[in-house]
């Protein structure tokens, strides 16, 4: 019997916007690259950045479009894909995070709350 486990959580921003795509009716696909820092542990001023290409499908990407921008901090959970691809009678590898879901990390600047509104917590039964 093997033991397999294929999870990975990651945090980090958006180098550019989201490429979203309909696929069909039904089905749509948002893509994105997320940078992620990694200090070196020995050495703390040099800092190395990791770029990891990440997939959302359905409709966490229809939202993700909407949500997320450049530079947008971001935690996204899902499984790593590795595939790969002939191109100039070379194989290409990717190795990929295919998101189940994301959580946007702080409040876009292109959503904003009317002036005045309450958070939600805030608000009582008797407004509803």
């Amino acid at each position: 019997m093997g033991y397999n486990y294929n999870q990975a959580t990651l945090m980090g921003r958006l180098t550019k916007d989201p490429e979203f795509k309909q696929i069909s009716e039904s089905f749509s696909v948002c893509n994105f690259t997320l940078a992620i820092n990694r200090s070196q542990r020995y050495q703390q001023d040099e800092q190395n950045v990791d770029f990891i290409p990440v997939s959302l499908l359905g409709r966490s990407a229809a939202l993700a479009d909407q949500l997320l921008k450049k530079s947008s901090p971001v935690l996204v959970w899902g499984r790593i894909q590795v595939r790969h691809y002939e191109q100039n009678s070379q194989r290409r590898w990717i190795t990929e995070l295919i998101a189940d879901n994301f959580q946007v990390l702080s409040r876009p600047n292109h959503l904003t709350l009317e002036p005045n509104t309450p958070p939600i917590s805030d608000r009582s039964d008797k407004d509803a």
